[in-house]
C-alpha cells in the first residue's frame, strides 16, 4: 500500500513499453560499453521489464541512462533516471527521499509537463510511509497546485487518491470512500488500458478496504474480486498481497476461517513480512484473531506477541490495537500481571503519541485541503451559474430581437408586466425584512435594561455553578445552563461577556482547561490518562476541540505542556 503512488506514476509517466515486455528470469551481466550504445529508449525497456533482474546490472542501466541524459540536457530524462534509482532504493526512505529532491529540483522550472507535480508525489508517499503524514500532506498539496495549473487529470486523481489514505488512517472511512467512489466512476469512462492500470487496481482495493472497515462485507467482497482478477490478469501485480490481505480479512468476517488463513499467509509471504507495512501487522492480527475463533490459543498467541515485537509509537495505528487488548485479556486471563502491565503501558503511550499525531494530522487536512477544496468547487459552482446565465442572456436577447422585429408591441407589453411583477416582489422582499429587522431591535432593547441586582444575582449563580464544577458535563449549552441555573439566557450570555470578558463558549472551555491543568499538577492518577481520556474527564466530547482550547489558552497542546514542566 505505502508505494501505491509511486507506482502509479511509473505507469503514467515512464513511456508505454510495459504492455511489450515480459518478465526476464534470467540475470544478466553485461558490461558498461555494451550498455552505452544503447539508446534511452532500449535502456528504459531493459530496466523496467522484470524485478528479477540482478541490482548490481539495474544501478549500470540507471547510472548510463542518467548519463546519457545529461549529454543530451534533457532534464525530464534526468528525472525519469532518478525515478530508476527510486525503485532501487525503494525500501531506504532516507536515499530515497534525496532522489525525489533530486527530480523536484530539476524539473522545477518545466512548464506543461508531468513533472516537478511527480516529484512532489514521490516524495509525498515516501514520507507517509515513514509516518510523517504531515508532511507528505504538504508535498501531495504542491503537487495538486502543479497537476491543477497543467490539468493533469491522471494527476490529480492518483493525489486524491492518496489524500483518502491519509484520511482513512485518521478513521474518516466514509469521507474516503466517497473519494475512491468517485475515482472509479471517473476510470470507468476511461479506455480499457486505464482499466488495467495500477490507479484502478488501486482503487478496487481501497474500495474493498473501506467497505470492510465499514462492515459492509458483501460489497467488499464485490471489490475483492473485480480487483483480484484485474491483478492477475496484468504483468505487473504489485496491489496482489494488498488485495490479499483484505479478502482474508474478509473472509475472517464471513466466518471463512481457512480461507482467511490461507489468503493471510500467502499475502504476507509476498510483501516479503515488511514490518513497515501496516497490512503486515493487520495480517498478523488477523491471524490472532482467526486462530482464536478456531480454538487454537498457542497459534494465535504467536501472531498477537509478532504485531507487539514489531510495532513502535513511530509506527503504531488505530486498527491494530485489538493486538494489544487481545494480549492483555490473554495476560489477565493467565494471572501473568507483570506482562499485563507492560502491555498496557505500551498501549497508553502509543495511543498518547498517536492521538497528537494525527489530531495535527486531522486539522492540517481540515484547514488545508478540505475547506480550501470546499471553496474551490463553490467558486467553481457560482462560475458556472455565471457562464449559464450569460448563455441564457445571449439566447434571451437574440429570441428578443426576433419578437421585437415580428411583434414589437407585445415584447413590450410583456416587459413592462414583467417589470411590474418585479416590484411588486421586491417589495414584498423589503416588507420581510423590515419584520425581521424590527424583531432584532425588540431583542436587543429587551435584553439592555435588566437591574444591578439582577446581574448580581446571575453572577453568584455562575459562582455556584464554578464551585460545583457544573462546567465538567459534556453537551453543555447556553440554554441549559441558563436553566439550571433559572435565568434568561440572553441575561446568561450578557453577564458572563461583561464580566468575564468572553463568550460562553470560551468561558466553559477555559474553565475546563484550568481544571484540566490543575488536575495536572495535583493528581497523579490523572497524569497517567491518555489524551483522549483527559479531553473526556473535562467534559470535553472530541479530543481536536480539548487540543485546539488547551494551546489557545496555555500556548502548547497538552503533551507538550507535560512534558515542558516536567511532568
Amino acid at each position: 500500500m505505502k508505494w501505491i503512488g509511486l507506482l502509479i506514476i511509473l505507469t503514467f509517466y515512464i513511456p508505454s513499453l510495459y504492455a511489450t515486455c515480459q518478465l526476464q528470469t534470467e540475470q544478466k551481466i553485461v558490461d558498461a560499453d555494451s550498455l552505452k550504445s544503447k539508446t534511452l529508449r532500449e535502456l528504459t525497456i531493459e530496466f523496467w521489464k522484470g524485478k528479477d533482474l540482478d541490482s548490481v546490472y539495474k544501478r549500470k542501466l540507471a547510472d548510463t541512462y542518467i548519463s546519457k541524459a545529461k549529454k543530451q540536457i534533457n532534464n525530464e530524462r534526468i528525472a525519469d533516471g532518478y525515478q530508476m534509482f527510486l525503485s532501487i532504493y525503494k525500501k531506504q526512505p532516507e536515499i530515497s527521499l534525496q532522489y525525489a529532491d533530486s527530480i523536484i529540483e530539476i524539473t522545477k522550472k518545466l512548464r506543461n509537463n508531468h513533472y516537478p507535480s511527480t516529484g512532489y508525489m514521490i516524495k509525498g508517499n515516501i514520507l507517509s510511509t515513514i509516518e510523517q503524514h504531515d508532511k507528505a500532506l504538504e508535498a501531495y498539496l504542491v503537487a495538486k497546485e502543479y497537476a491543477e495549473r497543467n490539468n493533469n487529470k491522471r494527476q490529480l486523481i492518483g493525489l486524491k487518491h492518496n489524500i483518502a489514505l491519509l484520511k482513512t488512517i485518521l478513521g474518516k472511512e466514509k469521507e474516503a470512500l466517497l473519494v475512491y467512489k468517485e475515482n472509479y466512476s471517473y476510470l470507468l469512462k476511461q479506455d480499457s488500458v486505464m482499466k488495467r492500470s495500477q490507479i484502478y487496481i488501486a482503487t478496487l482495493y481501497k474500495l474493498s478496504d473501506s467497505y470492510n472497515r465499514l462492515k459492509h462485507y458483501d460489497s467488499a467482497y464485490f471489490y475483492l474480486k473485480k480487483g483480484i482478477t484485474a491483478s492477475l490478469s496484468g504483468t505487473y501485480r504489485h496491489h496482489y498481497p494488498n488485495l490479499l490481505f483484505a479478502y482474508g480479512i474478509n473472509s475472517y468476517y464471513r466466518e471463512e476461517y481457512q480461507s482467511a488463513i490461507d489468503s493471510l499467509d500467502k499475502a504476507l509471504i509476498l510483501s516479503e513480512e515488511d514490518v513497515n507495512d501496516v497490512n503486515v501487522r493487520k495480517g498478523y492480527l488477523y491471524l490472532g484473531k482467526t486462530y482464536l475463533q478456531l480454538k487454537e490459543e498457542r497459534k494465535a498467541l504467536k501472531y498477537l506477541k509478532k504485531v507487539d515485537e514489531i510495532t513502535n509509537e513511530s509506527n503504531y495505528r488505530l486498527e491494530i490495537r485489538e493486538a494489544f487488548t487481545l494480549l492483555l485479556d490473554h495476560y489477565k486471563k493467565n494471572k501473568d500481571q507483570k506482562n499485563q502491565l507492560e502491555i498496557m503501558k505500551k498501549l497508553l503511550r502509543y495511543e498518547n503519541a498517536s492521538s497528537i499525531k494525527y489530531s495535527q494530522l486531522n486539522h492540517s487536512i481540515v484547514k488545508k485541503y478540505d475547506i480550501p477544496q470546499l471553496i474551490k468547487d463553490k467558486d467553481h459552482l457560482i462560475s458556472e451559474i455565471r457562464n449559464n446565465n450569460k448563455v441564457l442572456t445571449y439566447k434571451s436577447i437574440a429570441f428578443s430581437v426576433f419578437l421585437i422585429i415580428i411583434v414589437s408591441s407585445l415584447y413590450i407589453y410583456f416587459s413592462k408586466k414583467r417589470k411590474n411583477n418585479y416590484k411588486i416582489q421586491l417589495n414584498r422582499e423589503l416588507e420581510k425584512v423590515k419584520v425581521l429587522e424590527n424583531k432584532e431591535r425588540k431583542i436587543v432593547k429587551s435584553s439592555k435594561g435588566f437591574s444591578t441586582k439582577l446581574k448580581k444575582e446571575i453572577l453568584e449563580k455562575l459562582n455556584d455553578f464554578e464551585d460545583n464544577k457544573g462546567y465538567l458535563k459534556n453537551d453543555l449549552t447556553l440554554n441549559k445552563v441558563s436553566k439550571n441555573l433559572k435565568t434568561n439566557s440572553t441575561y446568561l450570555s450578557k453577564v458572563i461577556n461583561m464580566e468575564k470578558k468572553k463568550n460562553f463558549a470560551n468561558y466553559i472551555n477555559d474553565l475546563r482547561i484550568e481544571y484540566c491543568i490543575q488536575q495536572i499538577e495535583q493528581n497523579k492518577n490523572f497524569k497517567r490518562y491518555s489524551i483522549r481520556s483527559m479531553a473526556k474527564e473535562v467534559g470535553f466530547n472530541n479530543l481536536q476541540s480539548f487540543v485546539t482550547a488547551f494551546s489557545k489558552r496555555k500556548g502548547c497542546n497538552p503533551a507538550e505542556f507535560m512534558k515542558k514542566y516536567g511532568h
